[in-house]
This record gives structure tokens, sequence and C-alpha cells, in this order.
């Protein structure tokens, strides 16, 4: 009878162990962030588990910037806020966090722009009561390349990455022998951090199909000279060359093998198009100034 007492007593000892302080599915402490960083080829984002002091929103806020700014424990990783830029101070209203950077910030450009970002959202949009960010430079909307204000973000704005390549399954509409309809194909590419997903899946459109009786919708030579999603809008830069319209390739299935393959990802809704940076009124006969939106009745799927 003892014998058995405790047993039944160490078994108890063990399962108390293993559900204090840790989720007993993922290992990971109770009340554990993440604390996000660039990778040492500053190519995707990585994090560090950290399991902070404070619990109020606003101080939490606070602790989390905190970590942000200092070197992290692995030191092949770069913090997440460069040297030099600063945030020089912050608001919270209702959901939203809005940051206000120094004039330095204006200073990072594409890609370690986009990690930096990442970094960050990622890291607050894990307080309770945080689910956007909004970046200001001294005061004035963040805008992108193409002059267009970055606005929200959420953590799932960003796609995480741990370095390694990913894996990515994207639905993609080309031709189909006619060229008066869209086929729908899959295809599994490599995301590595160093891209957004929308600039992947354009270049996806761009390169043509790979598959038999589909055909491609983008003249060659065309080039995208940049991609930004903001609230929902892809807007999509084009040189030139997109204009001069395959032949045998209908107008709505040039626009719309781009539109319907960018709106199968998430967070994107409509798209808009520029050429050379600058708003395009016509597409050979149609109207291009439009925000387009999926269009399901050109897919040969459901004549």
């Amino acid at each position: 009878m003892r014998r058995v007492f405790i047993t039944l007593l160490f078994l108890m000892v063990a399962l108390l162990s293993s559900c204090s302080g840790n989720d007993k599915n993922t290992g990971k402490k109770e009340n554990e962030y993440q604390i996000y960083y660039i990778d040492s080829k500053s190519s995707g984002i990585v994090s560090e588990g950290y399991v902070p002091l404070e619990n109020s929103k606003e101080q939490l806020v606070i602790e989390l910037l905190e970590a942000l700014n200092r070197e992290p424990s692995n030191m092949i990783y770069k913090k997440a806020i460069p040297e030099g830029v600063t945030i020089m101070d912050y608001r919270i209203v209702d959901e939203q966090l809005i940051l206000n950077f120094d004039t330095k910030y204006s200073e990072l450009k594409g890609i370690p722009e986009v990690l930096c970002r990442a970094t960050i959202v990622k890291t607050l949009c894990q307080i309770p009561g945080i689910d956007f960010v909004l970046f200001n430079v001294n005061g004035q909307p963040l805008i992108d390349s193409n002059g267009i204000q970055i606005g929200l973000m959420t953590s799932e704005f960003f796609i995480e990455n741990t370095g390694a390549e990913t894996n990515y399954k994207v639905t993609l509409y080309f031709a189909n022998e006619t060229g008066d309809l869209l086929k729908k194909t899959t295809r599994n590419i490599f995301y590595t951090g160093s891209s957004s997903i929308e600039e992947l899946v354009i270049n996806q459109i761009i390169n043509g199909p790979t598959e038999s009786g589909l055909y491609a919708t983008v003249v060659e030579g065309t080039t995208l000279l940049n991609v930004s999603t903001r609230e929902g809008i892809c807007y999509v830069d084009f040189n030139e060359k997109f204009l001069e319209k395959l032949p045998d390739v209908s107008e709505n299935v040039a626009i719309y093998s781009i539109v319907n393959s960018l709106v199968e990802l998430p967070g994107i809704n409509k798209v808009q198009f520029r050429i050379n940076g600058q708003p395009a009124d016509t597409f050979q006969n149609t109207n291009f100034g439009l925000l387009f939106e999926r269009n399901l009745t050109i897919n040969e799927d459901n004549q």
C-alpha cells in the first residue's frame, strides 16, 4: 500500500511540474513573448523567447520596445532597430499603437526597412489590446517608394521566416489555349524572406507557366518595379512593357491573371496598377485606373 502511495505521489509531482510555467503542447513558458530580430544574412527574421516583468498594456509597450533596442543574446542575430534610429514618442489609440520615429528612419530602404518593420510589428502585436501598429516619421505617415502610405499593420502583414527556405503554396492564373479565359494552377515556391510573397507571385506570372495547357499572359520584357500592400489594396508598378499586350491574349485575361493571383493571398482584396511609378489611364481599350477586384467570371472553371 505504501509503495502504491509513493508511486502516485511521484506521478502527481511529475504532472504538476509539467503543467507549471510551460505550455504542455509547445513548451512555451507562461506569459512568454517572442522578441524578433534580423537573421545573420539580413534576409529574414528570427525570434528569442522573453518573459516580461510588466503586465499592463502601456508598460508592456515600454518594456518590449526596450527589448527591441537591446542586442540579442545570440550574437549572430541583429537587433530590430538599427543604431541611430530613434522612436521619439508613441501613443495608444484603442487597439492601435502609433510609433513616431525620427527622420533617420527614412534612410532605411528596401529589404532592411521591411525587416526592421516586421520585427517591431510582430513583437508588439503580441501585447493584448494591441492589434495594429502604425509608423510615423517625424509626425508624418510612413510612405513607400511610390509615395503610398503604409498604414496600419498587423502581425499577419508579414510572413514569418526563420532564416531557412520556406515552401509556400500559391494559386496562379494563366491563359487558356484561346487566350480568352484564365486557368488556375497551384505551385510551391520557396520563400526566403528576401522578397515579399506578392513580388514572388507576380514574378511567377511574368516568367510564365510551366504546366501544359497553360499560356503566358504577360509580354516578355515586363519588369516588376515595385509592389506594396496597404489596407487590403496591392499596388503593382510595372515598366511600360506591360502595356504591350500579347496578341492572342485578351485584355481582361492579362489584367486578371495578375489580379486574381494576388487576391488569392491573405490580406489582399483589390489591386491597383501603375506604370513606371505613375498612374496609367488605359490598357489597350480598358480603363486601367480602377481598383481591380477578383473576377471569377473569367475563370475557365466557372464557364
